[in-house]
């Protein structure tokens, strides 16, 4: 394994399999996809700019980019051509798994969001049974997580 990758924080898997050399681009990524519903609410970027982003060390630098990136128009084709997304196993799973979280982040996965997440899995050649596993994925995890704090 390459020594340019953390070790994996378990509440935020996906970006940390990326080499860090990508992180700018990854959090690129799933700016244009939270944005697609033509606003990156205040819990999406805090839970790329804050929660992600201190959970597993991403550099000030690369914060304050994810923080002025213009989402609006990104082209999603050209922003994957920026990651070597060879280099990282089931990565189009991983992004779509983030892409998907982060979206839900203000308790709203829009249309808008659904369907740009189909756009990056076509881009991504995933397929729609691997999306539909990864939105349910999601909810569970979003369901476990209500649960644990009514009975604790």
């Amino acid at each position: 394994m390459s020594t340019d990758l953390v070790n994996i924080a378990p509440s935020f898997y996906g970006i940390t399999m990326i080499p860090k050399e990508h992180w700018k681009s990854y959090g690129h990524a799933l700016l244009a996809i939270a944005g697609s519903d033509g606003d990156v609410s205040d819990p999406e970027l805090e839970w790329l700019t804050i929660d992600l982003a201190e959970a597993c060390g991403v550099d000030e630098r690369i914060v304050a980019d994810w923080e002025e990136f213009d989402f609006d128009g990104a082209d999603l084709e050209e922003i994957f051509s920026e990651i070597d997304s060879n280099s990282v196993v089931s990565f189009n799973k991983l992004l779509i798994y983030d892409a998907i979280r982060m979206s839900y982040a203000d308790d709203d996965y829009a249309d808008e969001e659904r369907e740009q997440v189909a756009e990056a899995a076509d881009i991504l050649k995933l397929g729609k049974d691997s999306v539909m596993a990864i939105e349910s994925l999601v909810e569970m995890e979003r369901a476990v997580q209500k649960l644990r704090v009514i009975v604790l």
